[in-house]
């Protein structure tokens, strides 16, 4: 970790970081069982916010399905075709959604409280079964072909191939919706779910046409060795990415607003974050991106370093921010509404001084929804966004001694070991 945070060195306009709730209002009934009272709910989720002092919301408008009243006819509306998530019942989820947009609920309670409020959408987390038909879009429970395949051939259902232009063309519509809506801005997640492209016949196709060689036949322990395999599915993405900024902008001077676009993404190695299929230093070299939102996120056996001092850098470089990230893994346990000893504050103000002392421009907390709502976060959640407080709770706090496979502040999703890797001999993990 770099040294401790020089205090006396802080100008005074420095000290305070806006701090930014990633909210999934849903999730907390979901995955705490806890009744949900009807539309009330959302007011509950946005006044616990407001009464953390939250600075900035980040709403969810969907994954597969969208979470909010859409009039677009290639998307399918959370719920829509049955409340089945995983055997459980998502019923109260499509109650609400009967009486009230969400989205368009949450926009306007933050209007009145002048609370900025980002729409995000998770960028390629479709589930694709239909145990989990709740939040799988039709496109992607009825049109298998566009699924991704492993570099083994077998089908990955939660995935779906952005070299399909019926694929781009559902989330741009989506995306362009969101911000006709009325969002300050629009988060594109791509941490949800990487690798972003894999080895669909429609990517390995132009590939072999062009190189003449069999991308699934590559072979090897270095990175090196993938870089044009990584660069052609990029430039896949790079041009939805194009495409999205030219269409924002277009809008931008219909709608007489600005409507910044923040790309979600895990703060892994640079040749890592390429292999994944997000070409950061294309997007913000050719101004097709205002900022990065980071996910700390190691999941990957060859580079499970992180890297938010690359990321912060590379954004600051080209005059745009990057807003450091606190994962909710071991701040909260899904059903236990008290710490019962797996949550340490120490951690999470060594992870946000370290992203400070890189200069992050703000923080981000993932399953704001939750952690709003857990009386043991309270504290550390207040003074999140207190550079100087964070400095200083990072080195006097006691070390609670927890063991590497016990990390705090992590995404949830996050891996130390099995996770993704290089090479056919890895199977379908690879890369």
């Amino acid at each position: 970790m770099p040294a401790p945070l020089q205090l006396d060195c802080l100008d005074s306009t420095t000290l305070t970081a806006p701090v930014m709730g990633i909210s999934e209002w849903m999730c907390y009934h979901a995955n705490y069982d806890i009744p949900c009272s009807g539309v009330s709910d959302l007011d509950a989720c946005l006044d616990a916010h407001a009464a953390l002092g939250i600075d900035q919301i980040v709403w969810n408008a969907g994954r597969s399905v969208v979470d909010y009243w859409s009039d677009l006819p290639n998307v399918t509306r959370m719920c829509e075709l049955n409340d089945q998530v995983g055997g459980i019942s998502w019923s109260f989820v499509a109650a609400v959604m009967d009486k009230v947009c969400p989205l368009r609920y949450a926009l306007s309670y933050c209007r009145v409280r002048q609370i900025p409020l980002l729409g995000r959408l998770g960028m390629n987390r479709h589930y694709g079964s239909t145990d989990y038909a709740g939040v799988t879009s039709r496109l992607a429970l009825e049109n298998p072909h566009y699924r991704e395949r492993s570099i083994r051939g077998n089908e990955v259902a939660h995935k779906l191939c952005y070299a399909i232009e019926e694929v781009r063309q559902e989330r741009l519509d989506i995306l362009l919706e969101v911000q006709r809506i009325g969002v300050d801005a629009l988060v594109l997640d791509f941490c949800r779910q990487m690798p972003i492209l894999l080895y669909h016949d429609a990517l390995i196709r132009p590939y072999i046409e062009t190189y003449g060689e069999d991308p699934r036949r590559i072979d090897s322990s270095s990175p090196e060795d993938y870089s044009r395999w990584f660069q052609h599915r990029a430039d896949v993405l790079t041009g939805f990415m194009r495409k999205l900024r030219t269409a924002v902008q277009n809008q931008e001077r219909t709608l007489g607003k600005s409507c910044p676009i923040i790309a979600r993404i895990p703060d892994n190695a640079p040749w890592l974050t390429l292999a994944y299929g997000l070409d950061i230093e294309r997007w913000f070299a050719d101004d097709l991106i205002d900022g990065t939102m980071l996910s700390p996120f190691p999941i990957s056996d060859p580079d499970p370093d992180r890297y938010p001092e690359y990321h912060i850098e590379l954004a600051h470089r080209h005059g745009k921010v990057c807003y450091g990230g606190i994962g909710s893994l071991n701040l909260i346990q899904n059903g236990i509404l008290e710490n019962t000893g797996f949550f340490h504050p120490r951690p999470i103000y060594q992870l946000a001084l370290r992203q400070y002392q890189a200069g992050a421009d703000a923080m981000t907390l993932y399953q704001s929804d939750t952690l709003a709502c857990m009386e043991y976060l309270k504290e550390t959640l207040r003074e999140i966004g207190d550079r100087r407080r964070v400095a200083r709770k990072a080195i006097d706090l006691p070390d609670p001694n927890f063991p590497p496979e016990h990390p705090i502040g992590l995404d949830w999703h996050s891996r130390l070991t099995g996770g993704h890797r290089l090479g056919r001999g890895a199977g379908d993990g690879a890369l």
